[in-house]
């Protein structure tokens, strides 16, 4: 997270608000891909927590072989899908550029991102087996490393002023490096009976993963609508220069969710842990004491951010980078709405009830692209985030806070029968 701060206001004060638009908006729309290895990834920390639970080496072996053998088979069928329809794109439309040498500047760059990222696509599953042996504190220092190396490949190519293409390469490289690092640290040092065997790739895991990950599909699909198409509507329909001063105040504001980003994924593979052994009181206590704290400090956090956060940005990045107040106000709004959420909702999907979540997002995620794409081209950038608010408000926040409350009563009562 310190990376990422250093690392923002050095890139936009050598690329600019335009190129740096760009830049934001190409990684937003390949992290979008990740939806089409159609929740195998995610539903693979389910299995493996499972296995850990229940002591067998083996089927947490089948499980992440499998995972591996398809996302593989995922990312190489993205390349050649890719490599047939990147001469017909039309990129001085989708980036809203107008000369020949931005088009082909940016062509490139995302050239340069897409195949980093099909890399990467298999090598993140390091971090998913680890999750499920509730070994985090691995995957964050492989992260750790890769954000350090990141930043000072940035600043190489600052230095050298080696151009857009090659910061692209610098600042996603090192952390698809250190993944792909961790992943093999895994299979011959650290857990060596995961490594991948022929053997253990069996159609019954993959069907099961599937069948799990359908649902996570669906999550991923309007998780990505809502927080990586804004720069993309922006983008197309603003220009990218409008993408910067929007994303560093998202950056910033961020931060607001401080211990719900560093808490929920360690305690997404906990739960399930514990549901699997019955331990559903520890679940529940966890919960409301995570609710507590992370509500809470993304609260004050977002009161001094929504009062000061535009002179902080100022200070950060530069005063082309500093949105307008109303911005900030709606910005600092949804990361409380957003932290709340998500605490319920790693309780749904530790449990694996994902549906009635994974429907009302996707109905979310619908009227939320509508709503932006009709306000941006009213009331600028303002109505991209307030489409995502109201979207939400309106079909998400009911349905999925009932169905984790729910789940945590129905539990309580049938640990009292028992």
């Amino acid at each position: 997270m310190i990376s990422n701060a250093i690392s923002i206001p050095i890139a936009f004060r050598y690329l600019g608000p335009e190129n740096f638009g760009i830049w934001t908006t190409i990684s937003s729309g390949l992290t979008m891909l990740l939806m089409l290895d159609l929740g195998i990834a995610n539903s693979l920390t389910n299995f493996i927590s499972e296995a850990y639970a229940n002591q067998d080496q083996e089927r947490a072996s089948v499980y992440s072989t499998t995972a591996f053998v398809f996302v593989t088979g995922v990312a190489l069928l993205l390349g050649v899908v890719a490599w047939r329809i990147w001469p017909i794109l039309n990129w001085s439309d989708l980036f809203h550029v107008s000369s020949g040498d931005e088009a082909t500047l940016v062509r490139r760059a995302a050239a340069v991102a897409l195949i980093v990222f099909l890399v990467g696509l298999p090598a993140g599953l390091g971090s998913k087996i680890l999750a499920g042996y509730q070994e985090l504190r691995w995957a964050n220092l492989f992260t750790g490393i890769g954000s350090v190396c990141s930043l000072i490949l940035l600043i190489v190519v600052v230095k050298l002023h080696a151009g857009l293409v090659a910061l692209v390469a610098a600042s996603s490289a090192a952390l698809v490096g250190t993944n792909l690092l961790s992943l093999v640290w895994i299979w011959r040092v650290h857990k060596p009976w995961l490594s991948p065997r022929a053997v253990h790739v069996r159609a019954t895991a993959a069907r099961k993963m599937m069948q799990l990950g359908g649902e996570f599909f669906v999550l991923q699909i309007a998780t990505l609508v809502v927080f990586n198409t804004d720069n993309l509507i922006v983008t197309h329909y603003l220009g990218p220069a409008q993408v910067a001063s929007y994303s560093v105040a998202w950056r910033l504001v961020g931060y607001a969710a401080l211990v719900q980003t560093l808490i929920s994924p360690v305690l997404w593979p906990a739960f399930a842990e514990a549901f699997a052994r019955g331990d559903v009181a520890w679940v529940r206590q966890a919960f409301w004491r995570t609710m507590q704290v992370s509500m809470g400090l993304a609260l004050a956090l977002c009161v001094l951010f929504a009062a000061y956060g535009r002179w902080m940005i100022r200070v950060w990045a530069g005063p082309a980078a500093v949105p307008n107040e109303l911005l900030m106000v709606l910005m600092c709004l949804w990361v409380i709405i957003s932290t709340f959420m998500s605490n319920t909702a790693t309780v749904l999907v530790a449990k694996g009830e994902t549906s009635l979540q994974a429907w009302c997002s996707l109905a979310a995620a619908v009227l939320n692209i509508g709503l932006s794409v009709y306000w941006v081209q009213r009331i600028g950038t303002v109505g991209v985030i307030l489409g995502t608010i109201v979207s939400y408000a309106l079909i998400q926040i009911i349905p999925q806070s009932w169905a984790c409350l729910r789940l945590l009563k129905d539990n309580e009562g049938t640990l009292k029968a028992r």
